[in-house]
C-alpha cells in the first residue's frame, strides 16, 4: 500500500508539472519577410510600391514569452526566400520579431540611418502544430 501511494504521488507531480513556452515540443513557428520599396509618384504625388521581394539574410528572433522587453531566447536568420522556421516548441505565447532598416534624409548630403523592430505575437494552444506568421513586411521609402 505504501509502495503503491509514492507511485500515485510521483505519477500527479509529473502530471501537475505546466511547462512554460520554449524548446522541447511538437509544434513549429515559420513565416516570411518581405521587404518593400516605395516612392512618391511625381505625377500624383501619392505613394506608390516600386517592387515587393523576399528579404534574405535576415535574422528573425523568438522570445519564450509575451513580454516583448525581454531577451530574445533564439534566432534564425532568412533563406534565399525570405523564409524562416522555429522547430519543437511547446504550447504557449511567443514573440517574434525583426529589425527594419530605415534612412532619413537630414539634407541633401546627409543620411541618417537606423533600425527600429517589428514585433508579432503568436499563441500555440496545441501540440503537434503547425503556426503560420504574417509576414513581416519591411519598408524603405526612397
Amino acid at each position: 500500500m505504501k509502495n503503491f501511494l509514492i507511485i500515485c504521488t510521483v505519477a500527479f507531480g509529473f502530471i501537475a508539472c505546466e511547462k512554460d513556452a520554449g524548446e522541447g515540443g511538437t509544434s513549429v513557428i515559420k513565416g516570411q519577410v518581405y521587404k518593400t520599396h516605395t516612392f512618391q509618384n511625381s505625377s500624383t504625388g501619392a505613394m506608390d510600391t516600386l517592387y515587393y521581394q523576399q528579404h534574405s539574410g535576415k535574422d528573425v528572433f523568438i522570445i519564450y514569452s509575451d513580454n516583448e522587453t525581454e531577451v530574445y531566447d533564439d534566432k534564425f536568420e532568412t533563406d534565399y526566400n525570405g523564409k524562416y522556421h522555429f522547430e519543437y516548441l511547446r504550447k504557449g505565447d511567443y514573440t517574434l520579431y525583426t529589425y527594419a532598416d530605415s534612412t532619413v534624409d537630414i539634407s541633401p548630403i546627409i543620411e541618417l540611418k537606423y533600425e527600429y523592430p517589428i514585433f508579432k505575437h503568436i499563441k500555440i494552444s496545441s501540440n503537434n502544430s503547425n503556426n503560420s506568421v504574417e509576414a513581416f513586411v519591411i519598408e524603405k521609402n526612397q
